[in-house]
């Protein structure tokens, strides 16, 4: 999908969660702490939204990023292709995902494939309700976690919540790659 058609299915997906929550563009703008003008600019696929962004409106919206940009409106699949793996890239810090696992799987398990290019950092704001927990697998590379100044390197693992800001940072010259699993419903706890 190029990035047109993305920005414009991101930009409709928003709405139609921000309608959903029966929220005014107001609304949202004073729970996520994003401008009105901005959120109206996504939605109308005017502006390519970053990945703090949509973690800002994800949280206020109390719904996951890949809820978003997985764009998961059609029946649960058991495979899903690599050829058919949705990609969204950050436009700011070139932050790049593949939700991996086929949509609305029945076991609940989220699997997304992240590559965090050298240099970049990627803020996530904390979600208020409905937080689910996550682990981070490293892949390649490292990565500064600094909810608990967390240095991850190849092969390590942690399992943390989104309970609170989260900035993944590769201070490195290297590409990062990394899995991030989710379970949707978890409970959470402290990282």
């Amino acid at each position: 999908m190029d990035q047109q058609k993305l920005d414009r299915a991101i930009g409709r997906r928003l709405k139609t969660l921000r309608t959903q929550a029966g929220m005014t563009l107001n609304e949202l703008a004073a729970r996520s702490g994003v401008s009105r003008a901005m959120i109206g600019r996504v939605e109308r696929a005017q502006s390519s939204a970053t990945a703090a962004l949509l973690g800002k409106l994800c949280a206020a919206l109390d719904v996951s990023l890949s809820d978003v940009v997985a764009l998961a409106e059609k029946p649960p699949e058991r495979l899903v292709r690599l050829a058919d793996q949705p990609h969204w890239r950050d436009p700011d810090s070139g932050y790049r995902r593949r939700h991996a696992s086929p949509t609305d799987a029945a076991s609940g398990i989220e699997i997304i494939v992240v590559d965090l290019p050298a240099g970049a950092r990627v803020p996530y704001s904390p979600w208020g309700r409905n937080a689910f927990t996550q682990q981070l697998l490293m892949l390649e590379g490292a990565v500064h976690i600094d909810a608990k100044a967390v240095r991850l390197r190849e092969g390590d693992c942690l399992d943390f919540d989104v309970m609170r800001a989260v900035i993944f940072e590769n201070e490195t010259r290297q590409d990062a790659r990394y899995v991030i699993i989710t379970r949707r419903g978890a409970s959470y706890g402290k990282m």
